[in-house]
C-alpha cells in the first residue's frame, strides 16, 4: 500500500482538532511517548497504514544507525511537500535531537511508510520557516516542542525525504 498523501493544507474538521489537543496534553503526551510508539508499529503492519491510535498519521521510519549500522525503526508523524515527505526531528520538545536524526545524517538512504527515500535536511532559513509553518498546520502541538527546545537552544530540524 502506498504512502497516505498528508496534505498540510488541508482544513481539519473539529474532530481532529479535539485529536490534536488531547495530543498536546499531559496525558496525551505520556500516551504518544510511552504507548503509541510501541502499539503504532504493530497498528501500521497490521492495517497497512490504514489506522491509527490518533487524529495524526505516521509511519515507520527505517534508517541504519550512525554507529552500529544497524537497522533502526521509529514510528513518525509527517506531512507531504509536493512530492517530498517532511519529518520534523522535534524529540517531544527534549534539548537533544531524536537518534534517528543522527541516523539520518550518517545515512541518509532510509525507507519510510515502506517506501525508498533519500533525505536532506533542510538548512535554508526561507524554507525552513515554510515548512515549520505547515508543521504547525499539521500538528499545533510542534508550536509547544519549539517553546521547550527555545530554552535549550536547540533548533528543531526538519528533513525532507526525496523519492528515490
Amino acid at each position: 500500500m502506498p504512502l497516505r498523501y498528508v496534505d498540510p493544507h488541508r482544513n481539519r474538521g473539529p474532530k481532529y482538532q479535539q485529536g490534536v489537543r488531547f495530543g498536546r496534553s499531559r496525558l496525551g503526551q505520556f500516551m504518544a511517548r510511552h504507548i503509541a510508539r510501541r502499539t503504532d508499529p504493530l497498528l501500521f503492519r497490521l492495517t497497512g497504514g490504514r489506522v491509527n491510535m490518533g487524529p495524526i498519521i505516521n509511519a515507520p521510519l527505517i534508517t541504519t544507525g550512525a554507529k552500529s549500522g544497524k537497522r533502526r525503526e521509529t514510528q513518525l508523524t509527517y506531512f507531504h511537500d509536493g512530492t517530498d515527505v517532511v519529518l520534523i526531528a522535534s524529540n517531544f520538545g527534549a534539548d537533544r535531537h531524536p537518534q534517528w536524526y543522527h541516523n539520518l545524517k550518517a545515512h541518509p538512504e532510509c525507507e519510510f511508510g515502506g517506501e525508498q527515500f533519500t533525505a536532506r535536511e533542510v538548512t535554508d532559513p526561507a524554507d525552513y520557516a515554510r515548512l515549520f509553518r505547515l508543521a504547525e498546520r499539521v500538528y499545533a502541538g510542534y508550536a509547544d516542542y519549539r517553546a521547550k527546545t527555545a530554552k535549550s537552544g536547540r533548533d528543531i530540524p526538519i528533513f525532507t525525504l526525496t523519492p528515490r
